[in-house]
């Protein structure tokens, strides 16, 4: 009986060590190119090239969300508009606190961006899509489905328009709906084993002083 106790204790306190380790593990990341991005929308599609942004329409067309007409059932989750020489973009939407965007490449046309998870409450997909806009230049507009995206993992995009205008603001819609982020669903896993342990540990004393 007092091995089988030792066993499982054993076993939890591994359980609970494994948890932690993976809660600081280091995030996969989505890289999205120009080649990789599923829908582009050019000088001969709307909008024209130029400064007007056709979101949300545009992204109920591309991805044929209610057959293409807009219901209403997309919102704008998070935006980041290229503020400034500092790289830092100027962030709006329901998730703006979440999350951070940093574009690169040159510091007035910038070409590259990293949409990073921060903290607090993260989008939910799969039904979530990801606009990348150009102020001057065609194409227009690069759409990328984010059906596999977690919500927490780096989205890095590369060499979008360089040296031709690049990127003006990143932008992703979908359903306003949130999800516990991974390192909270660590903490109550672990809490839970904690309470274990604390219960194996009364059990076994228990058991001892009837012994």
């Amino acid at each position: 009986m007092f091995v089988s106790k030792k066993i499982t204790k054993t076993t939890i306190a591994s359980l609970f060590v494994m948890l932690c380790g993976f809660a600081g593990f280091n995030a996969h990341a989505i890289v999205i190119t120009p080649s990789t991005a599923g829908i582009i929308l050019g000088s001969s599609l709307t909008p024209p090239t130029g400064p007007s942004n056709c979101e949300p329409n545009c992204v109920y067309n591309a991805f044929n969300v209610n057959g293409g007409v807009n219901n209403g059932s997309l919102s704008l989750l998070y935006k980041s508009d290229v503020s400034g020489s500092s790289g830092i973009g100027s962030d709006s939407g329901s998730f703006a606190a979440s999350y951070n965007t940093t574009f690169s490449g040159t510091q007035s046309d910038p070409s590259n961006a990293l949409i990073d998870y921060i903290s607090g409450a993260s989008i939910v997909c799969p039904d979530c899509y990801l606009a990348i806009k150009d102020g001057n230049h065609a194409p227009t507009y690069y759409f990328y489905d984010l059906a596999s995206w977690n919500g927490t993992d780096d989205i890095v995009l590369r060499d979008f328009w360089p040296k031709k205008g690049a990127i003006s603001h990143v932008s992703i819609w979908g359903a306003p709906s949130t999800n516990i982020p991974e390192p909270g669903i660590v903490l109550l896993l672990g809490i839970g084993l904690l309470g274990l342990l604390f219960t194996a540990r009364r059990q076994q004393q228990s058991a001892e002083s009837f012994a």
